[in-house]
């Protein structure tokens, strides 16, 4: 190992520390109901007027391109500092109302300011990618560590039960505070510590299987730390830091074994000096041409040599030959003739895809199928994370923060998994992320069937699995987006979809408001009572098995494109 590659490996963890920790306290919709209650008796506001609240908040991320646009032409500290303006701003004016200093706060300045908070999280996002394919050649590092995101229930559970208490942290207004004070903290000081670094293209494959290892055992942890007896008992300061360090640490060892492999290696080479060896034989000569996107250049390893060598005398007796190495921005190394067909093979698919405008994605009646498929998926799983707070308490259950460490638990799960699995099976088109999606979806529809049920167990259940289904949808999301309609267009393409979200919020949320108001009366009080979300429920599922069949149809109408 070099100097350069021991110091763009150690640089890459780094990086990865740093986007995977600002991810997951950047994780905001996952704590909205936790404080929703509190936000309705402070407004007096029905169950309506605060899901249009919640809907101007999903509005606020439409506005991503913003800060897509804006990273053209500003450097990336910039694009993280307007990010965290804008959240210090949407959340902090919030919470100073609701303390008492700020005094006359209307209705639809707390609507702009959910909004403002919306866009926020594009910026920071934006930010994070940045980083992440400045210093990665492979983009699944983006949609790994974007997975942490959904940790951010927990961390921020942990932190107001520190600061409160358990007991008095259930609509505390300390939710406000830290969402904004703790994102600026850990914002300012990753933009210091990168800003200090020059950019590596780090390509290596082999960071990634440890990576995704680290983060199953983080999620594993934590959820053995939210259900195991002996953690209830254990106080909420010592919590927040093991956590915090369970998620940073499991990072610093593939640095550290890289170091003192670096050192022995460096100690071996000054003891025992390597002596060159040079082969006389001259019988076997080679041309090695190395073709990186049209470019000359790159590095052949010894051992890639002799074992296309030796490949080559077993397959022909000519003992000059041409070895061609091919390498893309993902990856490099000798492509056989084997290899070169399967590039050429799903070459000749993408061919078959046209590149899809804005007007021609509208146009499309697979946009449709996707954007509903998203709408009655993930948007709906949303709604119903969004609603946990008042579901819970309809039902006499108080562990309102318990279900919302749940469903962040398991869709860190789900997200994690759906990553895992298409960076292992992409290479050999095992199967296309529209079938991933289809299948994904058939468990959603009977969860929202077993809330019907006035069973605890059923309503853990059903948590979980819609927190998992929708984490791992929502991880491959992007790039579902990408594979059906082209690359070109691609980051306007997905912001056109991401309008599912608020879309699906209006129209999902707006029933349960309904429903809900509806069967608490006019004195805007708590409804208590199973009846309170039972025929949401059944709607829910109705409109999630439609959802369900759309993805299958839109599989069957996408699977051409993935036949061998």
């Amino acid at each position: 190992m070099t100097n350069s590659s021991y110091t763009s490996s150690q640089f890459s963890w780094i990086t990865v520390v740093c986007i995977t920790f600002l991810q997951a306290i950047n994780g905001t919709h996952s704590i909205s109901s936790t404080y929703s209650s509190l936000i309705e008796h402070h407004y007096n506001m029905s169950q309506v007027r605060l899901n249009y609240l919640i809907v101007a908040f999903d509005t606020g991320r439409l506005f991503g391109w913003f800060s897509s646009t804006a990273a053209e032409y500003l450097p990336m500290w910039m694009i993280l500092l307007i990010g965290l303006v804008l959240e210090l701003v949407g959340f902090g004016v919030q919470y100073l109302h609701l303390i008492g200093k700020v005094s006359y706060l209307s209705y639809w300045h707390v609507l702009l300011l959910n909004v403002v908070a919306g866009t926020s999280i594009c910026w920071i996002n934006t930010y994070c990618n940045l980083v992440a394919s400045r210093n990665f050649k492979d983009k699944t590092i983006i949609s790994l560590t974007s997975s942490y995101s959904a940790l951010g229930g927990k961390l921020y559970t942990l932190l107001v039960e520190g600061i409160t208490g358990k007991r008095d942290s259930q609509n505390s207004s300390i939710y406000l505070l830290i969402r904004c004070v703790v994102p600026t903290v850990v914002g300012l000081a990753v933009a210091l510590l990168l800003s200090c670094q020059k950019p590596i293209q780090f390509g290596e494959p082999d960071i990634y299987p440890a990576v995704f290892l680290i983060a199953i055992v983080t999620g594993a942890y934590a959820l053995i730390e939210s259900i195991a007896p002996p953690f209830k008992n254990m106080s909420p300061q010592l919590r927040i830091i093991i956590l915090v360090l369970v998620i940073v640490l499991p990072f610093a060892v593939p640095p550290a074994i890289n170091a003192s492999l670096f050192t022995l290696k460096k100690w071996s080479s000054q003891v025992m000096p390597e002596v060159s060896t040079m082969d006389s034989s001259s019988n076997s000569q080679r041309v090695i041409e190395i073709c990186c996107n049209g470019e000359k250049g790159g590095v052949i390893e010894k051992e890639q040599v002799e074992q296309a060598q030796e490949k080559n005398r077993d397959s022909s007796s000519n003992s000059q030959s041409i070895i061609e190495i091919c390498c893309n921005e993902e990856k490099g190394g000798i492509i056989e003739t084997e290899q070169i067909e399967q590039v050429q093979e799903k070459n000749r698919d993408v061919e078959v895809r046209d590149e899809h405008g804005v007007k021609d994605l509208l146009t499309s009646l697979d946009f449709w199928l996707f954007f509903w498929v998203n709408a009655c998926g993930i948007t709906l799983a949303m709604v119903y994370g969004n609603n946990l707070g008042r579901i819970s308490q309809s039902r006499g259950n108080k562990e309102v923060s318990f279900l919302q460490v749940l469903s962040s638990l398991f869709g860190f799960f789900g997200r994690v998994f759906s990553v895992t699995f298409d960076w292992y099976t992409r290479e050999r088109k095992l199967l296309s992320r529209s079938a991933l999606i289809a299948i994904i979806m058939i468990p959603m529809p009977a969860s929202f069937f077993l809330l019907t049920s006035d069973s605890s167990i059923c309503l853990y259940i059903s948590t979980s699995i819609l927190g998992a289904c929708s984490g791992a949808i929502a991880a491959i999301a992007s790039s579902t987006t990408s594979e059906l309609f082209g690359c070109q267009n691609a980051s306007i393409n997905q912001n056109i979809v991401l309008t599912s979200i608020p879309v699906g919020s209006l129209l999902f949320g707006h029933l349960a408001a309904l429903n809900y108001d509806r069967e608490r009366g006019s004195n805007y009080g708590e409804c208590t009572g199973f009846n309170c979300h039972e025929k949401t429920f059944i709607i829910w599922g109705i409109i999630c098995s439609m959802g369900t069949i759309l993805s299958s149809v839109l599989r069957l109408r996408t699977q051409k494109f993935h036949t061998n």
